[in-house]
């Protein structure tokens, strides 16, 4: 009894490998049960008899590869006390570099941008749940490196000036990609570009810091 729930745990876990590599693809469309069972080397009813249905193991693939990519490029230091700049260049660099990832970490950037250009109706939950899981750290680093006097109209600034960009370039890697599968096009190193775009949106915030002081001393001074 132990050795066949191991093995079918075993062969559940292939068949959610398989199916995060073809989704991450193909897309949800294309990604077919044929095509993960194949990959997986499991029996063609594999997917009904461990997930229910494709929907719902598009489901767990789409948090299973978020799990994987934060795993291995955390958006948080576990150090305590770590600087605000810190914390921001380690929440670039985890989006940055799981763009350039073309493995399994690299897979929920991928599934997010076929997401983007054709979203699953059932799947809206899931994508709610994970982007204000990413959002609400965001917006707490933020208004953690303005202060206190940040408005949500600085909070809008810096989800377009900064979290968009970060976001973009895992899209633009994605659709670059599949429209020249044989070529990778401009040549970036990761580390690199995740820095110099931390050094963009560091000062850009700074100087954003530096208005929000200006337009709080000026308040103070009106009410004088």
């Amino acid at each position: 009894m132990e050795h066949t729930e191991r093995q079918e745990r075993h062969t559940r876990d292939l068949v959610l490998e398989a199916a995060c590599e073809v989704f991450a693809r193909d897309g949800y469309h294309d990604g077919t049960v044929g095509k993960i069972c194949d990959t997986a080397g499991a029996n063609r009813a594999a997917v009904n008899y461990y997930f229910g249905d494709k929907e719902s193991l598009y489901r767990e693939v789409w948090k299973h590869s978020l799990r994987t990519a934060l795993a291995a490029y955390p958006m948080e230091t576990p150090e305590v006390g770590s600087s605000a700049e810190d914390r921001l260049r380690l929440f670039m660099r985890s989006l940055v570099l799981r763009a350039f990832d073309r493995g399994p970490a690299g897979r929920f950037t991928r599934l997010m941008a076929f997401e983007l250009t054709d979203p699953q109706e059932f799947l809206r939950e899931e994508r709610l749940a994970s982007r204000t899981q990413i959002q609400t750290h965001f917006e707490s680093l933020m208004r953690e490196f303005l202060g206190d006097g940040a408005t949500e109209d600085d909070l809008t600034t810096c989800r377009i000036m900064v979290f968009a960009p970060s976001i973009g370039v895992g899209i633009r890697r994605f659709v670059h990609h599949a429209k020249h599968m044989h070529s990778e096009g401009v040549k970036l190193d990761p580390e690199a570009t995740a820095e110099r775009m931390y050094e963009f949106a560091r000062a850009g915030l700074a100087d954003l810091k530096r208005s929000i002081e200006s337009r709080q001393a000026s308040v103070k001074g009106d009410g004088k």
